[in-house]
């Protein structure tokens, strides 16, 4: 008796890690990120009922391209549905903005900010890229 209680969670450990293994990936989902183009995402949620701060986000990203338009990074908008790129940024809230340089995130801004924050921010990284010729 002992042996096949032993047997039966033996095989529902190793199924059960195995379901683990195949729900998370260690690679990087944007197809679009390379290590050469700095990449901006715009994490969105389209039935968040703060539209107008998602409204801020992209009047900031407008605003900044319009002013920087050669170092603007590749923007690459994701949707709340789209569950596999959420879990690997591990985005919390609604808008977010992640701008990476490969696979590394070099600036991070969630949630509730104010346009001119959100310039800020960008506009420092981008005269950062544009100091040490990354852009």
């Amino acid at each position: 008796m002992n042996r096949w209680l032993y047997l039966i969670c033996t095989v529902a450990l190793l199924f059960l890690t195995s379901c683990i293994a195949a729900s998370t990936s260690a690679s990087n989902p944007i197809e679009e990120a390379d290590d050469d183009t700095p990449v901006a995402l715009l994490f969105s949620d389209a039935d968040n009922p703060e539209k107008e701060q998602e409204t801020i986000y992209y009047d900031a990203l407008i605003e900044l391209s319009s002013s920087h338009p050669d170092e603007m990074p590749q923007l690459v908008i994701v949707d709340s549905s789209e569950q596999d790129k959420i879990q690997y940024f591990d985005i919390d809230q609604f808008p977010t903005i992640l701008c990476l340089d490969g696979d590394d995130v070099s600036l991070r801004i969630e949630g509730t900010n104010k346009k001119e924050e959100i310039l800020m921010l960008l506009s420092n990284l981008l005269e950062l890229n544009l100091k040490l010729g990354q852009v």
